[in-house]
């Protein structure tokens, strides 16, 4: 690569610094480590790796000791490519207010890997206000640079388990939920990915069954590792394979959540085998669920091992 395609003006370094400044963060140089990173994921096939720090749950979201800009920080510290946008993080933020945190992420070096939210389609009586929901995901996604946003397919809040005779009804609903979605999605270069999430489509017949109702290949897939029985996990990436457009790496241990990826019974390296077979380059994104931030450290480099040996 030619030096000078490498070099920042001083210019833009003191406008990137300003903008940094503003928000409160020190403004890292990471411009050619990011160089060489994107090289090497594009090398390995990937876009490259993120994380959605559902770890940080508590100080994020609940107490708030922890800021967006300290997060993005943390991901450049710790070598992620991306951030994952979790919307419940947004939480009182308006446009402008995205547009500031979306340029704090671009002047980090990151990339937005996926705008996620959590979709419910399940009650016919609220399908409309879940469809307006996805199309306003949709916008904010290209705030921040992403083309991809995660549906699922009902609320895991939801009092009562669907199922007996509500749940054909529900997953009828959700499918025509979904294809109400398609068409904004698209006009937007936007890809629609539901994920394999509770309370209705950790079944994998459930979830073959709504892709079947919904019958448009425009539904794309992303990937959860452990929202399926863990011995289940790499037959469920085979049928999905040729429609993961993102993946979640979480964890499992004996059937529970809760553990730091890596030291799970997930076959990781079997789901990324399969992914592989299949030609996958989108991006690989760690959901820990536990643990702090050298845990999470650990769990990026054993993903990274993980994929590679692949």
């Amino acid at each position: 690569m030619n030096k000078s395609n490498e070099r920042i003006s001083r210019r833009r370094l003191l406008r990137e610094s300003a903008a940094w400044a503003a928000a409160g963060v020190l403004f890292p140089r990471v411009a050619a480590r990011r160089t060489v990173a994107a090289e090497r994921d594009n090398a390995a096939g990937i876009l490259g790796f993120s994380c959605i720090p559902l770890c940080f749950w508590k100080e994020m979201h609940v107490e708030k000791t922890m800021s967006q800009e300290d997060w993005i920080r943390m991901a450049v510290e710790l070598g992620l490519d991306a951030t994952e946008i979790f919307e419940p993080f947004l939480q009182g933020l308006d446009a402008s207010g995205k547009e500031r945190l979306a340029g704090v992420v671009r002047h980090a070096g990151l990339k937005a890997s996926m705008y996620t939210v959590e979709s419910d389609f399940s009650n016919p009586d609220k399908r409309e206000q879940a469809v307006a929901h996805v199309r306003r995901a949709v916008d904010a996604a290209l705030i921040f640079g992403a083309n991809r946003v995660r549906l699922t397919a009902a609320s895991h809040t939801l009092v009562r388990p669907i199922e007996g005779a509500a749940k054909p009804l529900a997953m009828r609903s959700v499918a025509d939920g979904l294809k109400a979605c398609l068409d904004y999605a698209e006009k937007k270069q936007v890809m629609l990915a539901l994920e394999d999430h509770p309370v209705l489509g950790t079944n994998i017949a459930d979830f073959m069954k709504i892709l079947e109702l919904v019958d448009d290949e425009r539904l794309k897939v992303n990937l959860d590792t452990a929202n399926v029985p863990s011995d289940s996990t790499v037959e469920f990436a085979k049928l999905v394979s040729d429609r993961v457009v993102h993946l979640h790496v979480s964890e499992l241990l004996d059937g529970k959540h809760g553990v730091v990826i890596g030291k799970g019974d997930v076959d990781l390296r079997g789901v990324f085998r399969v992914l592989k077979n299949a030609g996958y380059d989108g991006w690989i994104s760690l959901e820990p669920l536990a643990g702090g931030k050298e845990d999470l450290r650990f769990s990026i480099e054993h993903v990274k091992e993980a994929w590679n040996k692949a």
